[in-house]
């Protein structure tokens, strides 16, 4: 049987995304099937159109609103809030029905640090997963207890960063 491997990518650098994108399409070529969650992800929708052509084995899905403001009202960081929590319930879902062999969670870690979920909520749900079950973590700060969880953990660091980089 199949041991699946919890993976984390953190860290300021910019790619995090693209390399859990690049190991999905891997986990697509070993014939598993791949959900991919956005959390905290506003800008990068054109970035993952084009994986909407590999459904339905490669699946990705985001539940916030695009904003053009920057400004951060009480009321808008209610409206994240709610469309996090949404995405959080749903990642549970998955796990409860099993419905993939990779389930990916872009920028979760920034949720923890931006107060919208809780440490523990993340490690409650970590349990949950399938021994088979092949897990990724993505955002900028990860936590001892996510850490120690992990079977792997890379960090995203830019030794030059310019705006070709961007």
């Amino acid at each position: 049987m199949r041991k699946g491997q919890i993976a984390i990518y953190y860290g300021a650098g910019k790619g995090k995304t693209s390399v859990s994108l690049g190991r999905g399409i891997r986990a697509l070529g070993d014939d598993l099937r791949v959900v991919m969650i956005q959390f905290m992800d506003y800008h990068n929708h054109k970035e993952i159109a084009f994986l909407e052509k590999l459904e339905p084995d490669f699946r990705i899905f985001h539940f916030e609103k695009y904003r053009e403001q920057t400004n951060m009202t009480e009321e808008v960081r209610k409206e994240i809030s709610s469309e996090i929590r949404y995405a959080f319930n749903f990642a549970k879902k998955i796990l409860d029905t099993g419905e993939c062999d990779m389930l990916m969670l872009d920028g979760i870690l920034e949720c923890i640090e931006e107060g919208y979920l809780t440490e523990a909520e993340v490690l409650e749900m970590l349990d949950k997963r399938s021994d088979s079950m092949d897990m990724i973590l993505t955002g900028n700060h990860l936590t001892d207890g996510i850490a120690q969880k992990a079977d792997c953990i890379y960090q995203i660091v830019p030794e030059k960063a310019g705006n070709v980089c961007s």
